[in-house]
């Protein structure tokens, strides 16, 4: 497998997290799985050097050495294919492939939620809300800015005055940053949960009024056909960190280093997006071990692949017994009692 030198932020977008919304996949997505992890590791492994220059030595080592192998697991009984392996460096401001794992993650848990949510109340809908601020030149000051006013909006929930989101029963949301050479500008998609649709047209009268200088709001009603396209504007913050230039990149990382950039509140509260360095796997299926290596300018190339059979239970209980030291007479007694017992 192939792939051509990426420019950065090629393939880092919405479509990154959505093909990335169930753990298990097909085994003929596997070739757009490893595109999408090899576009990722050709931004990093291209903005390495810049870390070096700044003398980020540690930071550039981290992102140098994430994801370099990946071992995938195809049940091919079941004609899936599941990530069993990949060690990641878990800085997702940083580390595009992080950022899709953790976008993922995230897409998959709230997703899960709301879908519950909405068969639970009828009466509910999924609303896709954008707030923003005006732009400006300092990060750290343009989003204490943002967070303070939307702080103070959602204070407003408690009030019951009829703002607009008080109709808001449950919602999760990112701050989101770029900067195309106007300054930074910072703002918010989130995922509000309502029994009447919010008025943007309100909603901006009272964002202005919170802000002191900025009205922009957007409202739309997120799709019930493909809601993992909604989702994914919220959940893909951190892949438009990959998109910056290098030095608007670094400065990022160093400012919202530790700052909560995804938040929620309601019943969509406390859900672990914290993504593991491998999907759930199926014990007890036969399956096709693969494993791959990451070439600069490459892509993922496959290094070796095994058929792995699972040991059945009386194999796992018996190698358990030897390894608890039972003698052999002992082992042999118990697991004729155990035949005697599946038998009856």
């Amino acid at each position: 497998m192939s792939l051509r030198r990426s420019e950065k932020g090629e393939g880092l977008d919405v479509e990154s997290l959505g093909g990335e919304s169930r753990e298990a996949f097909r085994t003929d997505g596997l070739f757009k799985r490893l595109q999408r992890y090899g576009s990722a590791k050709e931004n990093t492994y291209q903005f390495v050097p810049y870390l070096r220059q700044a003398g980020e030595e540690k930071l550039a080592d981290d992102l140098a050495n994430c994801a370099n192998y990946a071992t995938f697991r195809e049940y091919f009984t079941v004609g899936e294919t599941r990530l069993s392996r990949i060690c990641t460096c878990k800085k997702h401001l940083l580390c595009p492939l992080c950022a899709i794992r953790r976008g993922a993650k995230a897409l998959r848990v709230y997703l899960a939620r709301v879908e519950y949510l909405l068969k639970a109340d009828p009466l509910l809908k999924a609303y896709l809300v954008t707030v923003t601020v005006k732009n400006g030149h300092g990060l750290a000051e343009r989003f204490s800015h943002l967070v303070k006013s939307l702080r103070y909006m959602h204070k407003l929930r408690h009030l019951k005055r009829g703002h607009e989101v008080d109709k808001a029963r449950s919602a999760v949301w990112s701050y989101e940053f770029t900067n195309e050479g106007k300054g930074w500008h910072p703002h918010v998609h989130a995922v509000w949960l309502c029994r009447e649709e919010p008025d943007m047209h309100r909603l901006r009268d009272e964002w202005k009024a919170i802000t002191g200088d900025s009205f922009m709001c957007h409202v739309r009603p997120i799709d019930e056909a493909d809601p993992v396209a909604g989702f994914c504007e919220v959940f893909k913050y951190a892949l438009k960190f990959s998109g910056l230039a290098d030095d608007h990149r670094l400065h990022a990382y160093r400012t919202l280093k530790g700052k909560r950039l995804q938040d929620s509140f309601g019943d969509l509260r406390g859900l672990d997006v914290e993504p593991s360095d491998s999907d759930e796997l199926l014990d007890d299926l036969p399956y096709i071990e693969r494993l791959y290596h990451f070439i600069p300018g490459i892509g993922y190339k496959l290094s070796s692949e095994a058929q792995v059979n699972p040991k059945s239970e009386e194999d796992r209980m018996l190698e358990a017994l030897i390894g608890m030291g039972w003698p052999d007479d002992q082992i042999v007694a118990f697991m004729k009692s155990r035949e005697v017992r599946h038998a009856a």
